[in-house]
């Protein structure tokens, strides 16, 4: 019995690793694992449902429901013949994107939580860690070989562009870069402080020599705070009241410029446009994004555009303003690359992003009094505020620990009191 539960665990360890290395490896538009968590939704689904799970898919199924709603009151004008490109349709296939992140969520809090023991815990969980670190060596090896020249770039998806950036499976190396950061986060986790740390440097350097990830190193760096936190605070207390003072002047100072910062970047931006109208980092990514989507908030700030519509219509003409419309075969592509957050404030508007960080502060209220879990629970949100999508698989992974950890050390503290 004991080794067919240890077979079974390291498949599910497997697949697990799977989806959080793989998330953009596709068939077609379709991407390979959330097929196979939509197919393994009944089995998990009918096993037992984590209840903030079933928060988030209710919550996730509303928003989902309100945006049909949304979107039959929106004028879309490009679009593009592709059905799943389409108004209402790419709402639902959002939505099952989200729910099949759900359903990766549940399985790894039923597989993590069925390891009462701690050794069990920690032997697995360390597996888990070993073999994101096994695959990101194995990719850091092909990244060296390309960039010596010994592999040319063109006979292997992993590597890119001019600059030479390693992006594993994903569509650049940006969001792999934050990917690994998840993995850099979730390794507070493992026990051996050596370990930890020797890992943490390698998927650092990775990060920031190979994948050229700036979103991955600033989230690295802001956990390394976070996991710390404690720390400084007691070490920088006699210095508090200064520090308070210099950030508030500092707010005062960013306040007083940020007017005539706004109008000089707007009209080299403008400039930008003019001599670039074909670049796609320039009238697709994050700096058209940071024109477009404050006008999309402003226009529908309770329920927001609707859930997948803003690939649709960031194209009209009141919210692109002065970008081009783009090329055909990048126009709906998702491209404002803010996040998770973003996403949800803008596709589902003050409402949605409340109910979320609503579910967010019941399960920060649960987890509280273990340690680690909220700093995790907070590594969690980070991800999404440094550009990872909200329909990325990985992230989940992470509230799973959070919730498993916190579910294993409660039934270690009545194991002995009882005892």
């Amino acid at each position: 019995m004991e080794k067919k539960n240890t077979i079974l665990y390291t498949l599910v360890l497997l697949f697990i690793t799977f989806c959080v290395q793989f998330t953009d490896l596709k068939i077609g538009v379709v991407k390979v694992s959330e097929l196979m968590l939509l197919g393994l939704a009944p089995l998990v689904f009918l096993g037992k449902l984590n209840k903030y799970v079933v928060y988030l898919l209710i919550f996730f199924t509303l928003t989902a429901l309100i945006s049909l709603w949304t979107t039959s009151k929106l004028d879309f004008i490009y679009l593009q013949p592709s059905l799943l490109k389409r108004p209402y349709w790419i709402t639902l296939g959002r939505f099952l994107e989200i729910v099949s992140c759900l359903v990766l969520c549940n399985l790894a809090i039923l597989f993590f939580r069925h390891l009462k023991q701690k050794q069990k815990f920690d032997f697995f969980f360390e597996k888990f860690i070993d073999l994101n670190i096994i695959i990101t060596v194995v990719f850091a090896i092909i990244y060296l070989a390309v960039a010596l020249n010994l592999i040319p770039m063109d006979n292997t998806r992993l590597v890119y562009g001019w600059d030479t950036r390693l992006r594993g499976y994903f569509v650049e190396g940006g969001p792999y870069g934050l990917m690994l950061s998840f993995v850099f986060i979730a390794i507070t986790l493992v026990k051996k402080t050596q370990k930890r740390i020797v890992y943490q440097i390698m998927l650092f350097m990775v990060i920031a020599f190979m994948a050229k990830s700036k979103a991955g190193i600033l989230c690295c760096l802001v956990w390394i705070v976070i996991e710390n936190f404690s720390y400084l605070k007691a070490k920088l207390k006699p210095l508090l009241l200064p520090i308070l003072v210099l950030i508030g002047a500092g707010l005062i100072y960013l306040f007083i410029n940020i007017s005539s910062m706004y109008v000089k970047e707007l009209d080299r931006v403008q400039l930008a446009v003019k001599e670039r109208p074909k670049d796609p980092n320039l009238v697709m990514g994050r700096i058209s994004g940071l024109f477009i989507f404050p006008k999309m908030v402003q226009e529908k700030p309770v329920f927001g555009i609707g859930t997948g519509n803003y690939p649709l219509l960031r194209n009209n003409k009141e919210y692109r303003g002065f970008f081009p419309l783009p090329p055909k075969p990048i126009r709906n592509l998702d491209a404002h690359g803010f996040g998770g957050i973003v996403d949800i404030l803008v596709d589902n508007g003050l409402v949605g992003l409340l109910g979320f960080f609503s579910i967010m502060g019941v399960v920060f209220i649960k987890v509280r009094g273990n340690k680690g879990s909220p700093e995790l629970l907070i590594g969690f949100i980070v991800l999404f505020l440094f550009g990872v999508q909200i329909h990325f698989m990985y992230p989940w992974v992470l509230l799973a620990l959070v919730l498993a950890n916190t579910h294993r050390d409660e039934a270690s503290s009545r194991s002995e009191i009882n005892s």
